[in-house]
């Protein structure tokens, strides 16, 4: 844990990117223009944090990963369920 220039403990803010095997373009990161479009593709229980693309590239460059602005996805089980969403966040908070 980091500390604050008082010396306490101080939370360092971070956002982790969650990559997707894609079968065209290998490991990937899903980005979208809307919050519609993300639960359209995705479902309603996403973890998800508003940010312009550059940062997004900027962050998975290293890992040879691509972008994916609005993909279109095949139909299948989430990734995220409600009650992982809320135990993530609770993690988190913590």
């Amino acid at each position: 844990m980091a500390t604050g220039s008082d010396g306490r403990p101080a939370r360092v803010p971070f956002v982790v990117f969650e990559l997707f095997e894609h079968p065209a373009h290998g490991m990937a990161a899903l980005a979208f223009t809307t919050l519609e479009k993300l639960v359209e593709a995705l479902g309603e229980a996403q973890p998800w944090a508003a940010t312009s693309l550059g940062p997004l590239a900027e962050g998975v460059a290293d890992q040879d990963v691509t972008v994916l602005l609005d993909p279109r996805l095949a139909p299948g089980e989430p990734n995220w369920r409600p009650e992982d969403l809320a135990a993530y966040v609770q993690e988190v908070r913590r």
